[in-house]
């Protein structure tokens, strides 16, 4: 090995930022490295990470390139081994992708992590990693499918050489693995992307990702910020609040928080905060990146307090206390946001904002639908006990009441982002999911008010269906949210046939894709209530300890027996006191013929049972199985 090499394979990256050629020779007791090896290198190790280059040589690199496209050379990968043609995209196919991605998918949180100039630049050269190359064509021909490209070889092709180098972690490779987990969900290979997710955490914890590195270059070190608060975001696609999930604990993230876009390109160094106060010194103004991360990490808080709620685990004045904290930090994050991140716009004559001013005030109010739904009777997210119902009614009342307001705010912003978008505009994953539930409370709180028929039911509709337009329109490729907007669609055309009935009588739509019996242990299934949009729930993974070792024999029955898991779920104890009156013996997450804990799905059920609504007629059906994940 020449002297001051850095030891990459098949090229030296010291060498190849000099321009100079590089060769290792081949050990005697090593076999000759096949044309395969080669090529799935070809591209990327020989090419060094912004984090390597000095921020002299970096700036020189992005004056040339900040608006150039990937040019039309041959494809790199031919030069090393001729592959079949649907392992690797066409150098056009390569540079309309590149450049899409860029154009519409970076404004996304969850794909903000690539310095733009630098992968341009390194497309122009042939020396960008071809596993990221190929993860970034996959996933934006999937949002954006042109002629008769077939991405998942492409995808295919990534993870294999993600997978061989799985021992070496690298930038590229955990970058890579981002948008390959983003495709595996949503083509609906949920398992894949959820194992995958677990390998990207341990890479980003092996390279030291959630510290500074603070011998870096800005561009460099705002990379790997980016990189990992993108793979932080994407553990909400899983779940939210559980701690067995998480791909980090916060308090072992040291990190910055992403910058703004312009710091980023301009390669300006700022301070941002951390992700819990504390941790260093804090910024008079929020930026929305950071506002945006920040958010998740409140909003999980928000709902690990439901489901402690949900177990029984804390009183009412822990509960307000907790509310309490949580109001006060939504509070300060907003105020700290800068005058032209806040809604509504302090300027009216600037309509157009970019995607990602929506997302972050539709997440803030999510933020609080999540925390007041904890009251709202009847709701199927609520919490069913003693103490909550046995609150004053105007208490009650008054969180039903702030709870349906920010349900209404995520729609009113999310019409305007709609009125004033740029045709090219995207959205975010997290934008649908606050549009589903905003949907399903509005509908909810006009049917269980005083005047549910006529005008305000038929609005109540008609901002539901605009949730639900948005939602197929930007989301109609993903296999991840598919359930969510069927769904929806089974809920609007409720309301609608219940509208529109002369005598509003109850009409019965069961699920025609009721959920099976859960593979996994019963007791799990309960305490983490997975939601509709989970990919973990959608993996449907199975539990197969049975195989393990051999069914004990039958015992002769007894005149009594021990309960196990599979007859019975002992009841959560803590201090909320006696369970409800009449609160069913049933499993009221697995039993389909439960809503909100009440039979239903014949002209028996009264809708007078959990609505606060004396007077509403019977609406059987209203959102299907009483299925609690809905939130989660």
């Amino acid at each position: 090995m020449k002297v001051r090499c850095s030891g990459d394979t098949p090229r030296c990256s010291n060498c190849q930022r000099r321009n100079r050629d590089c060769h290792y020779s081949t050990p005697k007791n090593s076999p000759p490295k096949t044309a395969a090896t080669a090529s799935s290198s070809q591209d990327g190790p020989a090419a060094s990470d912004a984090a390597e280059n000095s921020p002299d040589q970096h700036q020189s690199a992005t004056s040339e390139s900040q608006h150039d496209s990937p040019s039309n050379h041959d494809d790199p990968i031919s030069t090393a081994a001729p592959l079949a043609s649907s392992s690797s995209p066409s150098e056009e196919v390569t540079a309309f992708l590149v450049n899409q991605y860029f154009d519409r998918l970076y404004p996304l949180a969850s794909y903000c992590f690539l310095h733009k100039a630098t992968v341009i630049q390194r497309c122009r050269d042939k020396t960008i990693d071809r596993a990221l190359k190929l993860a970034i064509c996959a996933i934006t021909a999937m949002y954006f499918p042109k002629n008769n490209d077939v991405p998942d070889p492409w995808a295919q092709e990534a993870e294999r050489i993600i997978l061989d180098r799985l021992e070496s972690p690298s930038i590229f490779q955990l970058q890579a693995s981002l948008l390959l987990i983003r495709y595996r969900a949503g083509v609906g290979q949920f398992p894949r992307a959820f194992i995958i997710a677990g390998l990207a955490a341990r890479w980003a914890l092996a390279l030291r990702l959630n510290y500074e590195h603070s011998r870096l270059g800005p561009v460099a070190q705002e990379v790997r910020r980016r990189t990992f608060w993108s793979l932080y975001l994407l553990e909400d696609s899983f779940c939210v609040g559980l701690k067995e999930f998480e791909l980090f604990d916060p308090d072992t993230i040291h990190l910055q928080l992403p910058c703004e876009d312009v710091d980023f390109h301009q390669e300006r160094p700022v301070s941002t905060g951390y992700l819990q106060p504390g941790k260093g010194l804090e910024p008079e103004v929020l930026g929305s990146r950071a506002a945006f991360v920040r958010l998740a990490f409140i909003r999980r808080g928000i709902m690990r307090l439901n489901r402690r709620v949900f177990l029984k685990e804390v009183n009412l004045s822990e509960l307000f206390i907790s509310m309490e904290k949580f109001q006060n930090d939504l509070l300060r994050l907003r105020t700290r946001l800068a005058p032209a991140d806040q809604y509504p716009p302090t300027n009216p004559e600037e309509l157009h904002r970019p995607p990602q001013y929506a997302i972050t005030h539709m997440s803030w109010h999510q933020c609080h639908c999540d925390l007041y739904r904890i009251f709202l009777t009847g709701y199927p997210e609520s919490t069913p006990h003693a103490a909550v119902e046995g609150m004053a009614a105007t208490d009650r009342a008054l969180m039903k009441d702030k709870c349906l307001g920010h349900a209404e705010q995520i729609v009113k912003v999310l019409s305007d982002f709609v009125q004033h978008k740029d045709e090219r505009d995207m959205l975010e994953f997290d934008a649908a999911v606050c549009a589903y539930h905003g949907a399903r409370l509005i509908l909810f709180g006009t049917y269980t008010g005083r005047d549910n028929t006529g005008l305000p039911m038929q609005m109540a509709i008609n901002k539901a269906q605009l949730c639900l337009d948005v939602i197929a329109r930007y989301f109609d490729f993903s296999a991840q949210l598919k359930a969510m907007r069927q769904e929806l669609e089974r809920v609007i055309q409720q309301h609608k046939s219940w509208l529109e009935s002369a005598d509003h009588r109850a009409v019965f739509t069961a699920d025609p894709n009721p959920r099976p019996p859960p593979k996994l242990s019963k007791d799990a299934h309960i305490r983490q209530r997975l939601a509709i949009h989970s990919l973990l729930r959608q993996s449907d993974f199975v539990d197969d300890s049975r195989d393990a070792a051999p069914e004990p024999p039958a015992e002769p029955a007894l005149s009594w027996t021990a309960s196990t898991e599979e007859d019975q779920v002992q009841e959560p104890q803590a201090e909320w006191g006696a369970r409800e009156p009449g609160f069913p013996a049933a499993d009221p997450i697995t039993d389909p013929y439960l809503l909100f804990g009440l039979p239903y799905g014949g002209s028996t059920f009264d809708i007078n049972a959990w609505t606060c609504n004396p007077g509403t007629q019977e609406m059987s059906g209203y959102l299907g199985a009483f299925d609690e994940q809905y939130m989660y």
